[in-house]
């Protein structure tokens, strides 16, 4: 994964990012994640969750997911040691309704 981002140096990678989580990583029932973008110097990204769909991941918080990925990865380990701050917003599904809300953001691991 490594080579892959040391071409982005210059610009963060969140697709390639958020696509990583998607397709390597075990994630939870009806979440998915992508990338928004960059605002006031933190790199945001969404995690959508259907919880009617999948109840019983609402106990997992999002956060958790997104330190589990930036962590555990040493070059994404390393841009959070260089400075790169991440937040997770969600988008959650619940009784038929979307609501959405900002999350904490990550800058350490």
């Amino acid at each position: 994964m490594a080579a892959s981002f040391n071409a982005f140096a210059q610009q963060f990678p969140g697709a390639i990012i958020s696509e990583f989580y998607m397709q390597e990583m075990s994630i939870p029932k009806g979440w998915t994640l992508s990338y928004k973008g960059e605002e006031n110097k933190v790199q945001v990204f969404t995690m959508s969750r259907d919880l009617d769909a999948y109840p019983q991941t609402a106990i997992l918080q999002p956060i958790d997911q997104m330190r589990r990925l930036m962590c555990g990865d040493d070059t994404l380990k390393d841009m959070i040691k260089k400075g790169v701050k991440v937040r997770v917003n969600t988008r959650d599904k619940i009784d038929g309704k979307v609501k959405t809300a900002n999350g904490p953001i990550l800058s350490s691991c």
